[in-house]
């Protein structure tokens, strides 16, 4: 979770921009529809494998750890979908970068800039570095191995305390990346990994089309005094897109039932300096 605040960036196309001031509310998107292919794939496997080694190091043994470990592991899965199924993952994804070329050309021409203090939600910024995920991971399956382990030496059954256990492991698999993605210091917002299905915890999952897939999502309503600035990023005739935005953000500030709560809250429309000339 972040505890220093900061400005984020969420880069995309003008069409969520328009969602998000209209609506006051952000699309997480299925982990298995993000752009790295290998999404969740390396976290859970890491912690799979630590798993294995505190069951076999642990300083002094449990009595249950290996029945603990076993039940991780298979609450984890190790499927191509890590069992998505029953405890789906969603992702909103927020860059730490402002201004990024690579950012504009591979999500949108527009960037939302946000607080990171007025976004009243759990935020964890990814990991990327090998060792720093394998310290992590170690840490994560110990905690939860404990956690388990005393629960099934109190009564042999697992409860919340278990299922909680392995929520948070999942969402620690969300936040680590491959390290090709480094450059984008990204930040999530993650949802999903602890709800169950099983009793009747789904979220209300809505879908939308990109190229020939149907994207499966989820909505999240976002404090609209959390919204500091709308960048446009390079572009042709970014002039006049500058003109159309500030247009629409000006209007809204003005009759959207959105900007109620504090009528003196100004979202600043900024043009990118990168002297790039997108089609």
């Amino acid at each position: 979770m972040l505890e220093i605040k900061m400005r984020l960036f969420h880069y995309t196309d003008v069409n969520a921009v328009k969602s998000i001031i209209e609506n006051g509310k952000m699309w997480l998107t299925d982990s298995r529809f993000l752009n790295d292919s290998q999404e969740m794939h390396d976290g859970v496997e890491r912690i799979i494998n630590s798993l294995e080694h505190q069951k076999k190091h642990f300083s002094h043994r449990h009595e249950c750890l290996e029945l603990a470990a076993g039940y991780l592991a298979q609450d984890l899965g190790l499927g191509p979908y890590f069992k998505s199924e029953r405890r789906p993952v969603y992702v909103c994804s927020f860059s730490e970068q402002c201004d990024l070329l690579s950012q504009w050309r591979a999500y949108g021409s527009y960037a939302v800039e946000f607080e990171s203090d007025d976004i009243p939600l759990h935020l964890k910024s990814c990991v990327y570095d090998v060792d720093e995920k394998n310290t992590q991971a170690s840490y994560g399956a110990l905690d939860a191995l404990e956690v388990v382990a005393n629960e099934m030496k109190d009564d042999g059954l697992c409860g919340a305390p278990s299922f909680e256990a392995v929520a948070n492991l999942v969402s620690l698999a969300a936040t680590f990346k491959d390290s090709s993605f480094s450059e984008e210091r990204e930040v999530r917002l993650v949802l999903g990994h602890d709800k169950d299905p099983m009793f009747n915890q789904r979220l209300k999952v809505l879908f939308r089309a990109k190229g020939n897939n149907l994207i499966p999502y989820v909505e999240q309503e976002i404090p609209v005094k959390a919204i500091k600035a709308i960048h446009v990023g390079p572009m042709r005739d970014q002039e006049l897109a500058y003109i159309s935005m500030s247009a629409f953000v000006q209007s809204q500030s003005l009759s959207s039932s959105i900007y109620a709560e504090s009528k003196q809250h100004c979202v600043k429309v900024i043009k990118s300096a990168i002297p790039y000339r997108a089609p």
